[in-house]
């Protein structure tokens, strides 16, 4: 038998009595799905390559990702767990751990899902080595999309119906597809913009605690980029600046309405979704962790470091994006990053990271309802 014929997590998770979110995308057909008391759990998509061997793709409410293997015909030992690796077109192998879920099907579970987005988005097939038996090689088409449909599905069952089927539903603006393409997942950068859950932060207010928090991380000599100048650069954050020629930063904000989803699910998936778009714009090898602060910030709060590795380390970049939510009526989006890594650099710590979140989580929780 083969060590683990692909396919996709089958979990026993049954939709619930209301209307399931439900889209298909070339021969993936994806559903929300719910535990038994109807609670909203995960949406999946899944196909099946050959008779009884099927592939999935999972992304939870917290951002998790999930890809599954389901082979009829096997008979694996549950819970029994092996290292793997994952090899999708010319990156590094992606190591993770393959785990039995049943005697049917195995998977992988990713908290930390961005390098796996970068391969799923541009790859034509993916390939699965076990430490033990044999390989399983799958082709990828239009998962691109797929895994658009996705996240939009997950943001819709966590309470916000007003992102388009097409959309990711990233509230800080990346993410949007090239209108009548169906074949690509190209973004077209744009700032926040107002939905009937979200509204964004005045410039005036914005600006007001940008100097702020510059102003008590110590960073004397940053300067905020005038709108031409700003679109020209950073064209997703209605506020800019450059302290080096080198590195810089962003602010995004908004004020919530009521009836929005779970904040803490929101700073969850918007971390996510920082991810995949960012992954998105990686021209080389993208890397990520993410950093829950909720504990040490009193409220939740993500960082989300990336890093993007590229042949002309010049031209590569690091990045620090901080998710906070001070209250349920606000959510921010802090961002700060360095171009360039040195010649025998794989990472690097990003200017001013440190220092302007802890100036953000002082400003934030003194003025936690204003």
């Amino acid at each position: 038998m083969r060590a683990l014929p692909t396919a996709v997590l089958l979990l026993l998770l049954s939709p619930a009595a209301q209307a399931a979110d439900q889209f298909t995308i070339g021969h993936w057909d994806g559903t929300a799905r719910y535990d038994e008391s109807g609670s909203f759990v995960r949406c999946s998509m899944t196909t099946e390559f050959v008779t009884g061997e099927f592939v999935t793709f999972s992304n939870a409410k917290d951002g998790s990702f999930v890809v599954s293997f389901t082979n009829k015909h096997a008979d694996l030992k549950r819970g029994q767990a092996e290292s793997a690796e994952i090899i999708v077109g010319e990156y590094p192998p992606l190591p993770a751990l393959l785990t039995n879920y049943d005697a049917n099907t195995a998977g992988m579970t990713f908290d930390n899902p961005g390098p796996i987005y970068q391969r799923l988005r541009i790859g034509t097939r993916i390939a699965v080595n076990p430490a033990t038996g044999e390989s399983m090689v799958y082709p990828l088409s239009q998962v691109n999309r797929g895994l658009q449909r996705l996240l939009a599905c997950t943001m819709r069952e966590m309470g916000f119906a007003n992102y388009g089927n097409q959309a990711v539903g990233d509230p800080f603006g990346a993410g949007i597809p090239v209108p009548a393409d169906d074949g690509t997942t190209q973004t077209i950068g744009h700032g926040p913009t107002s939905t009937a859950q979200f509204r964004p932060m005045e410039p005036s207010a914005l600006t007001d605690l940008a100097n702020g928090l510059l102003a008590k991380a110590g960073i004397a000599n940053a300067r905020i980029l005038p709108d031409a100048e700003r679109g020209k650069l950073a064209p997703g954050f209605p506020l800019f600046w450059l302290d080096s020629d080198r590195s810089g930063g962003g602010l995004s904000g908004y004020e919530l309405t009521p009836r929005h989803a779970p904040i803490a699910y929101l700073v969850g998936m918007t971390g996510t979704l920082t991810l995949f778009n960012d992954a998105a714009s990686c021209r080389g090898v993208f890397d990520s962790r993410i950093e829950d602060l909720s504990g040490k910030a009193g409220f939740p709060a993500r960082r989300i470091h990336t890093v993007c590795r590229r042949a002309n380390p010049q031209n590569a970049y690091v990045a620090d994006y901080m998710i906070l939510a001070p209250d349920e009526n606000r959510l921010l989006k802090l961002a700060v990053a360095r171009k360039g890594l040195d010649a025998q650099e794989a990472d690097a710590e990003v200017p001013h990271s440190d220092t302007l979140l802890t100036a953000a989580l002082q400003t934030l929780k003194g003025a936690v309802g204003q």
